[in-house]
């Protein structure tokens, strides 16, 4: 299986303002980023992939880098950061962690800090942070709500933490990291200091840890997420078998859900809301909507 690449102008209807709109430009160790928008407003997650990767993404909604609203930074490794100085105008909050902050060059002024005990408020977007285990000062994930729609993105945590569920269970779009297959990853090249660490509690989530994940928020909630598998390795890891490995997950339960492993390299597709509205139903018939009241304790 090949992951299909996605031109940045594929499915965008730039004539509809009223709509959330995601875009993965770029997800793995080579780069990441995901382009939000709703309405007049648009967010940039993370700013690892090249400039001009993101520079025609906001030509093609006819927007530039100065139009965003806010860069939401998950920490400061550099494939989450590595355009980061060429995207911050000097009128652009940087939402981010302290941990975050201390460790990249976000100007004081620019910084909104974002802690999990409460949302920041910005352009129509209520933006919580997730905390998260990864080898990084201080991760974490974010859930964006949206009107309309409500997005979780948990691109690198190497283990899990149950209070993540409850995210989760509110999501439209969930985007879950799955990094690596387990025996790809015990029988492959990379040296037994980087497997210790990409396997360990502070490193990157396996296709099967992610699966089991999926497969609870499947037989839990009240909805049905489209699914994005996020930061796929190269070297440990096929798109074929993380998907493989999540539906069989979501098999044994008796569930479907749409499951798309996004291109590493590349700009992945756009998700709207109606993708989950066209057809919100699990192999025992509906599913029902009902309001979610987040509060995210222990978060």
């Amino acid at each position: 299986m090949t992951v299909p690449e996605h031109d940045v102008s594929d499915a965008i209807d730039t004539n509809d303002h009223s709509i959330a709109r995601v875009q993965s430009l770029g997800s793995g160790s080579s780069g990441n980023a995901f382009l939000i928008e709703h309405g007049e407003s648009s967010f940039l997650l993370d700013c690892g992939v090249g400039i001009r990767t993101i520079i025609h993404a906001m030509n093609v909604r006819h927007q530039t880098i100065a139009d965003l609203d806010a860069v939401l930074v998950t920490h400061e490794h550099i494939d989450h950061i590595r355009t980061l100085p060429q995207v911050l105008g000097p009128n652009i909050p940087v939402i981010a962690s302290k941990g975050t902050f201390d460790r990249t060059r976000i100007r004081d002024q620019q910084w909104l800090s974002i802690t999990p005990s409460a949302p920041i408020q910005i352009a129509g977007a209520s933006i919580w942070a997730l905390t998260v285990r990864h080898d990084a000062a201080e991760p974490c994930g974010f859930l964006i709500e949206l009107p309309g729609a409500t997005i979780s993105v948990l691109t690198d945590l190497g283990s899990w933490r149950d209070e993540l569920l409850e995210p989760l269970l509110a999501s439209d779009l969930i985007v879950l990291e799955a990094n690596h297959d387990l025996e790809m990853l015990r029988c492959g090249p990379y040296p037994a200091h980087l497997k210790r660490r990409v396997a360990s509690d502070v490193g990157h989530l396996s296709n099967e840890h992610c699966g089991a994940v999926l497969a609870d928020v499947a037989k839990r909630g009240p909805r049905t997420p489209t699914v994005w598998l996020a930061h796929l390795s190269g070297t440990n890891n096929r798109p074929e078998v993380a998907k493989a490995t999540v539906d069989a997950a979501l098999d044994r339960i008796d569930r479907d859900l749409s499951i798309t492993p996004l291109p590493r390299r590349t700009p992945g597709p756009v998700w709207t809301p109606s993708e989950n509205r066209s057809g919100e139903t699990n192999r025992n018939g509906p599913i029902a909507r009902p309001a979610t009241q987040l509060s995210f304790d222990g978060i």
